[in-house]
């Protein structure tokens, strides 16, 4: 397998509402889809989710499949970009918490930018857990039973959360890639086991 494909075989949920933060979600998605992934726009805007960058309104995005439908069973990770307008919308439907929640339940990779740090929040996965964000955020983090790393990005067993500015949005893409292709790794490994065995 080319290293550049690790990730060949594996289909990533990317949750967004309008307003995400741009960069983080193309960037992610441009990242993944050389490794060889298939990602997919899970939302709950119909048709088209429109992006934020800097300080106005992007590009729009074709939606892939519709938040109120969608199954965490059918992904093998997640990405949640940031983007306030975009976690705000998130926040309003209780899909949004069915829908990270399966992949917490089934320990799959989850892995939250910047800001994003609010829908886990909202979700009630940072209780007990070491996470990272923006700096602002550390005070609600411990509020909620949560305990904050200076060091970004921070991984947990299968979460990862980080600040996600253009410093260290870079580190944020990084460290997905690494929690990815190990569990990719995890999964052809197992698949290839039971295969035997069935053999």
């Amino acid at each position: 397998m080319s290293v550049t494909k690790v990730l060949s075989g594996s289909k990533i949920a990317i949750l967004v509402a309008n307003g995400c933060t741009e960069q983080d979600m193309t960037e992610a998605q441009r990242a993944l889809i050389e490794a060889g992934a298939t990602t997919k726009i899970v939302s709950p805007e119909a048709g088209l989710v429109n992006g934020w960058s800097g300080k106005s309104w992007g590009h729009h995005y074709a939606v892939d499949a519709a938040l109120s439908t969608a199954l965490s069973a059918d992904y093998d990770m997640l990405v949640v970009p940031g983007g306030q307008r975009s976690l705000d919308k998130l926040k309003l439907t209780a899909h949004t918490k069915r829908f990270i929640n399966g992949f917490m339940a089934a320990e799959k990779p989850v892995v939250a930018y910047g800001d994003a740090l609010h829908i886990l929040l909202t979700t009630d996965n940072v209780r007990g857990r070491t996470v990272a964000g923006p700096v602002d955020m550390k005070d609600v983090v411990l509020q909620a039973a949560g305990h904050w790393s200076d060091v970004t990005p921070a991984r947990e067993n299968n979460l990862v959360t980080g600040a996600a500015d253009e410093e260290t949005r870079k580190d944020m893409v990084a460290a997905m890639l690494d929690i990815f292709i190990e569990y990719a790794k995890i999964r052809r490994e197992k698949a290839m086991a039971e295969t035997a065995v069935a053999a």
